[in-house]
């Protein structure tokens, strides 16, 4: 193969050090591809576009003329001149997202070399988990109160991280009873009475973190949900610790799996996926009892173990390679919330109702 054309956003956000490339957040394609070639051609790279956002990718995402060709033909005609180049021109092209004419690569063969991350990269997410770490706090903190709906923390908090230039592509949120009854809720009007979980994907210049929160209203925790929650965190710190280079996401998994069952709750891990390795994907893939990949040198991973009522989830990076038997960081920490001594992971914050 020649040629590639990278069509997903998650590929060209990491082939181009974070050019963002989206309009529309539902799609996985953007409003450009990339025409990539083997050193051998000796060919540029071409950024295929057109003449609407031709001007902002070269000034404000690094494509520059010097380093790249670009190709916008006016937005009228963009398909049949894009389909037109490149059945002509470069015939030999395979393509990471099923396109007519073209070689399907397979799923995602690109994600392997996207780790482990660049220093600029491992930088990049810390300033972004940081970020997105103080805005959930500061939501969760200062805004929410009973009587705020779900919708309105959603509204808040997706702002707030506007202006941090950070995008929400998931954000989940559940008060009370609806807590208890869905793991992906996405939020609604229902108001906050006494308990609510906030769930976040944040996402900046392509890279991506998860972060999971929970905050109760009262003079205290209940039982059940303090039962539950210290569970779920036991969960939590038994898949970081099992986290190790070398190992298969079924290892890991596996711990985690057993971690459940001795805290007498074994089916709860069949309700919901744990998580798996992450970075310019929401994640790249999820661990399972049958998946034979390895943890790799500085991979971003999220796990994020439920329990009907409560999870536990943060953005952890790997260590380098030659660190074999170190710990694992997290990178969306958060500074002031209260932690649980018996594992380290955040706790319930109980506020005064």
């Amino acid at each position: 193969m020649d040629a590639i054309l990278l069509r997903k956003r998650a590929n060209i956000a990491w082939l181009t050090d974070g050019a963002d490339v989206h309009v529309d957040l539902g799609s996985a394609t953007g409003v450009g591809a990339i025409l990539w070639f083997a050193e051998s051609i000796g060919h540029r790279p071409v950024l295929l576009t057109d003449n609407i956002e031709r001007d902002r990718l070269l000034e404000e995402e690094r494509f520059d003329p010097e380093h790249w060709d670009v190709a916008a033909p006016n937005w009228w005609s963009y398909e049949a001149s894009f389909d037109s180049m490149l059945d002509s021109a470069f015939k030999v092209a395979g393509t990471d997202i099923s396109n007519c004419g073209f070689d399907d690569i397979g799923p995602d063969p690109i994600q392997p070399i996207r780790t482990p991350l660049t220093e600029r990269e491992i930088a990049a997410v810390r300033s972004l988990g940081r970020d997105a770490a103080l805005v959930m706090a500061e939501t969760l903190t200062h805004f929410v109160k009973p009587g705020v709906s779900e919708l309105e923390i959603a509204g808040r908090l997706t702002g707030e991280l506007r202006s941090f230039n950070i995008l929400a592509p998931v954000v989940l949120i559940a008060a009370d009873e609806r807590l208890k009854r869905y793991r992906h809720p996405i939020p609604t009007g229902n108001r906050v009475e006494s308990t609510v979980m906030v769930a976040l994907c944040a996402q900046r210049k392509g890279l991506t973190v998860s972060i999971s929160r929970l905050v109760h209203f009262g003079r205290s925790l209940p039982d059940d949900l303090k039962r539950r929650h210290q569970a779920v965190c036991k969960v939590d710190r038994a898949l970081h610790e099992a986290t190790r280079l070398g190992r298969t996401w079924a290892e890991c998994l596996a711990e985690g799996i057993e971690m459940y069952e001795r805290c007498g709750y074994k089916d709860e891990w069949h309700k919901h996926h744990q998580g798996g390795p992450m970075g310019y994907d929401l994640r790249d893939f999820k661990a399972t009892p049958e998946e034979t990949r390895t943890v790799q040198p500085r991979q971003l991973v999220g796990w994020n173990p439920s329990i009907t009522g409560t999870k536990s989830e943060d953005t952890i990076l790997t260590p380098g390679a030659g660190s074999d038997g170190a710990a694992c960081e997290v990178v969306t920490s958060m500074r002031h919330w209260p932690i649980d001594e018996a594992t380290g992971r955040p706790a319930v914050l109980v506020a005064g109702a």
